[in-house]
């Protein structure tokens, strides 16, 4: 299972939950640099992530988002085209969602990280499309 290293995936949580570089420098005890070079590393890491999931289960990505650690592709299921979404979450590692069933816990993560306002999945279709 892919996760990010413990600190990074701290940084990289704080910056996606909407903080500023400096604040997480601030609040973590770091340098700026240090802040801003582990987000570098978690946004590589991340598309490598998407990417290969993509690769290994020959899917067509569509989009990546690793700041807010997410990737929607197109892929088949059961002989039939899907639409694909790929979340990172924190402390869990990649989790893919078929369709438009979206469990509670995806609706969750994806408010916290501010991706959408409300646990809807119309509306968490809308902005990963987007």
């Amino acid at each position: 299972m892919f996760r990010l290293p413990e600190a990074m995936e701290r940084v990289w949580l704080m910056k996606a939950r909407g903080m500023r570089e400096v604040d997480i420098a601030g609040e973590l005890g770091v340098s700026r640099q240090a802040v801003n070079k582990a987000l570098k590393d978690a946004r590589v890491k991340l598309f490598e992530a998407f990417f290969g999931l993509a690769e290994v289960f020959s899917w067509e990505i569509a989009r990546v988002n690793a700041e807010k650690g997410f990737m929607v592709a197109r892929g088949r299921c059961a002989g039939k085209n899907v639409r694909v979404y790929a979340f990172y979450l924190p402390g869990k590692g990649v989790r893919a969602v078929f369709g438009e069933d979206f469990p509670d816990y995806i609706l969750k993560h994806a408010v916290e990280l501010g991706i959408v306002d409300e646990p809807e999945p119309k509306k968490l279709i809308n902005a990963l499309e987007s």
